[in-house]
């Protein structure tokens, strides 16, 4: 495990990982402010481009499922050029798609070589760092892929000031190409001498029936999930419920991105001190009490400032949650570290289309369906992490 007992920063290495993370919060949000675009456009329902978002999230699990065991068989390197060169195929049909359905089906196709851009640089992390160390250049990394929400939204609204949505499918298909080339040149693999005795499903289940696996992956990925059925609601929440236009959206889910980031900062600042479990088990307290303040103020009907504040510090806690669920999730698993990350991921991306689908199915022209499931999985998580801390 190279450079295991060295405090990571902001390395090289770090950055290339960060930039290939990047597509795959560019794939969810860069076309979120175009999602009534798009419904006009397709002459298409809210709820069926709103499921756009969890279609992608499935593909996006079942993907991660593959390369990760991959990856543990052949090396970090080959799959994650494989699946960028995908992401730029899919993006393609995806700008071409005349039917939500079409539509719908290359998101699946753009979701797989997703899988690639997700799990394989955690796992390359998992392979050069220890518990402590690891949580640190996660949210060092977080730092960099916390960039995606800011930007994605952000470049996504002025590209619609000078081009139609299928604009943005364009510039993501550009993006992946251009990291396929990076990675092609200058990525090294890191895979570990010590491989995995078993690999695919058996491999799979032994790791998911561990209960040092499922004790930090169950809540955390809950926790996370809530973020999801935020991206799925937010664009008609805020741009068809309270008027915002697709660049005033843009700059609330920017902002919100930016207090995520903030506190992945924080984080990364005071692991080494106080370690991941403490850190991760308040966090997560503090997020499903934000959850239910959040709940409490949609049901009473209130405006911008009553949804916005408490989504903000809402999704600033997840920045506490994500790097120390991971760090301690994976930390047993060294040699499998690609399945591993694979599965926590396709767990995440899983929990994600659920809470997204939940979104589409209990909209009903307010904000209500979406603070509903953001407070019930975080509700969820709490309950999930002191019932498994107890077995």
């Amino acid at each position: 495990m190279p450079n295991a007992s060295k405090l990571p920063g902001m390395s090289k290495l770090l950055v290339l990982l960060g930039l290939i993370s990047l597509l795959a919060p560019f794939s969810i949000d860069l076309y979120l402010p175009a999602l009534p675009a798009v419904a006009a456009d397709l002459h298409a329902g809210p709820g069926a481009v709103q499921l756009t978002l969890p279609a992608f999230f499935i593909g996006l699990a079942v993907s991660q499922l593959l390369f990760g065991s991959i990856a543990d068989h052949v090396g970090r390197r080959p799959p994650l050029l494989w699946g960028l060169g995908l992401i730029a195929l899919g993006s393609g049909g995806c700008a071409m798609a005349h039917s939500v359905t079409a539509l719908t089906a290359w998101r699946v196709i753009q979701a797989g070589g997703v899988g690639s851009a997700a799990v394989i640089p955690r796992a390359v992390v998992r392979d050069r760092f220890d518990l402590v160390h690891m949580a640190r250049a996660m949210s060092l990394l977080g730092l960099i892929t916390g960039l995606g929400p800011i930007l994605a939204p952000q470049i996504g609204g002025l590209l619609l000031l000078i081009a139609n949505w299928r604009a943005l499918f364009w510039v993501l298909g550009a993006a992946a190409l251009a990291c396929l080339a990076a990675a092609f040149f200058t990525l090294a693999d890191s895979m570990p001498a010590q491989r995995p005795a078993q690999i695919g499903p058996r491999l799979w289940l032994s790791i998911v029936s561990d209960p040092r696996f499922l004790r930090y992956a169950i809540p955390a990925n809950l926790i996370q999930s809530s973020v999801y059925a935020y991206i799925a609601g937010a664009p008609f929440v805020f741009i068809n419920l309270l008027n915002l236009t697709p660049q005033q959206f843009a700059w609330v889910f920017g902002i919100n991105a930016v207090g995520l980031m903030i506190a992945g900062r924080i984080n990364a600042h005071i692991v080494p001190r106080f370690g991941p479990e403490p850190i991760f088990r308040r966090a997560m307290l503090c997020t499903a009490a934000l959850g239910v303040v959040f709940f409490g103020a949609a049901l009473a009907g209130g405006g911008f400032w009553a949804l916005a504040i408490p989504q903000f510090f809402m999704v600033a806690t997840l920045g506490f949650n994500f790097a120390n669920g991971f760090a301690l999730t994976l930390a047993p698993f060294g040699a499998s570290a690609g399945t591993a990350s694979a599965l926590y991921g396709t767990l995440q991306f899983a929990l994600a289309g659920v809470a997204g689908a939940a979104v589409s199915a209990l909209y009903d022209g307010s904000a209500r369906a979406m603070a509903g499931v953001m407070c019930a999985v975080t509700l969820t998580a709490v309950a999930m992490y002191r019932w498994m801390r107890t077995e």
